[in-house]
């Protein structure tokens, strides 16, 4: 039975990414540039450093990078930087408490961003540790932050399971030894990802309904 699950937090605990990505295609395009979904989606999943170094490239210029930043930033504060839970993750991890099961976030994003988005939606007491790319010298598709989390929860690969929406991400839970269920947000997993991954499914919500007796806690 496990003893651990742990949550990315974009795309997977919260609908942020498509607010972010709308964002940033709007301030882009004030600018005259089109940015389109393709090339945001090569950004889910990945370390701050990483993200910032691919977005200046497709921009073209690091100008054009800080004015969107500038742009996206005024779009989020219309919003204070909070975005609404995902369906069935408020159910997910209640459950997971109520059957002493600990529960964890290894997200990419920096750790305020972390500590802010989920303390607004009113789930971070739920989680007993938090590990943010920052912390890692290797973004994902890289085992780091998985191996980290791990690490903090004083627990083996295979006594945790793992959720993600992305497929850096998933790729980076399945390099860690996790059984991961898979929940796309923006885009579908490649064959690779279905192929290694415990389950692809439709949302968290789907994934409790149809595991009703120990939602994932597999042996």
């Amino acid at each position: 039975m496990i003893k651990a699950a742990i949550f990315d937090m974009d795309g997977l605990l919260i609908d942020s990414e498509r607010i972010i990505m709308q964002g940033c295609i709007q301030a882009a395009a004030s600018i005259g540039i089109t940015y389109t979904q393709a090339e945001y989606v090569e950004l889910v999943g990945r370390v701050w450093a990483d993200s910032t170094r691919l977005m200046t490239q497709q921009l073209g210029s690091e100008e054009n990078f800080q004015h969107v930043m500038q742009g996206l930033n005024t779009y989020l504060d219309a919003c204070n930087h909070v975005f609404p839970l995902k369906p069935g993750a408020h159910k997910l991890l209640q459950f997971y408490q109520s059957q002493g099961i600990i529960c964890s976030v290894a997200s990419s994003s920096p750790t305020p961003h972390i500590t802010h988005r989920l303390s607004h939606t009113g789930v971070l007491d739920y989680f007993s540790h938090v590990t943010s790319g920052q912390e890692v010298s290797r973004g994902k598709p890289n085992p780091d932050i998985y191996l980290l989390a791990l690490h903090k929860l004083g627990l083996q690969a295979h006594e945790c399971i793992a959720f993600e929406d992305s497929e850096l991400g998933a790729q980076a839970a399945i390099a860690a030894g996790l059984r991961v269920v898979v929940v796309p947000d923006l885009r579908q997993p490649s064959d690779l990802v279905r192929t290694n991954a415990h389950q692809v499914v439709d949302s968290l919500e789907h994934w409790l309904q149809n595991h009703p007796s120990l939602a994932g806690c597999v042996i």
